[in-house]
């Protein structure tokens, strides 16, 4: 007899994630709209939803139902009690003022990009788009310079897990598209130490990043963009590589401190 080793699961408690996860994603719904999504009858569905509005992670705007406040203290506590916000912080801080442009903490969980922190510097592009997809975790590994940074110092097999089901949508015309491509280009980030994204996520904007690791371990990477018209060629490939890769070292010596 064959031992069956697949990890046990709750379809319930997978149901109420999946419906948090289309509230956020449609700012809102309504019952009817709800049970379509999760294919379960209207009562079925109210059931959970005046169970998740209990608890305060689900509320009624207008007989349509949303995320509830409850959620965003459980995501402020993640955050706060993560060692990388704590010492990337005011780095990134630091970073946004002093060039004036956006910077960006991101880690990686289950193949998805999440920005754990970023600030915007005076001059600055962007804040309104960064504000509204912040709560998204994204399928930006292809082509955030972030994203690259990290997935070129994962474990190879950890790489490839996440690489085997991946799928490459085109952001911009300069968007990678292929595996052979990235991983090529994940060579070259481990060698030179950083990773860029040359209007590959939107247009008329560059980007260069640096990962956070220590002891082998990768725990994120920062990134800073900008304009094309504000990062032309010799700093795109030099002056703001080790600006970032300096940054990053900081946040490197001071994750290991007590």
């Amino acid at each position: 007899m064959t031992e069956d080793r697949t990890p046990r699961r709750i379809k319930s408690v997978s149901t109420a994630f999946d419906i948090l996860k289309i509230l956020r994603d449609e700012e809102g719904a309504t019952v009817t709209e709800i049970a379509e999504a999760i294919d379960r009858s209207p009562g079925t569905t109210h059931t959970y939803l005046a169970t998740m509005e209990e608890k305060g992670y689900v509320r009624v705007e207008n007989s349509e139902y949303r995320v509830g406040l409850f959620a965003l203290p459980l995501g402020e506590y993640v955050r706060a009690t993560s060692r990388l916000y704590q010492t990337g912080k005011p780095e990134i801080d630091k970073l946004a003022q002093e060039s004036g442009e956006a910077a960006h903490l991101v880690v990686e969980s289950h193949g998805h990009e999440i920005l754990l922190y970023e600030q915007f510097g005076p001059n600055a592009v962007g804040e309104d788009l960064y504000t509204r997809i912040k709560g998204y975790p994204r399928r930006n590994l292809h082509c955030s310079a972030a994203s690259k940074a990290i997935l070129a110092h994962l474990d190879e097999s950890r790489r490839s897990k996440i690489l085997n089901d991946y799928e490459f949508v085109a952001r911009t015309p300069n968007t990678i598209i292929d595996e052979e491509t990235l991983r090529a280009e994940l060579e070259e980030v481990r060698q030179n130490g950083y990773a860029i994204n040359d209007e590959e996520q939107i247009m008329g904007v560059r980007a260069v990043a640096a990962p956070i690791i220590h002891e082998n371990t990768i725990y994120g990477a920062i990134s800073l963009s900008t304009p094309t018209s504000r990062m032309q060629e010799d700093e795109f490939v030099k002056q703001v590589p080790e600006r970032v890769l300096d940054v990053a070292n900081v946040i490197e010596v001071n994750i290991q401190m007590p």
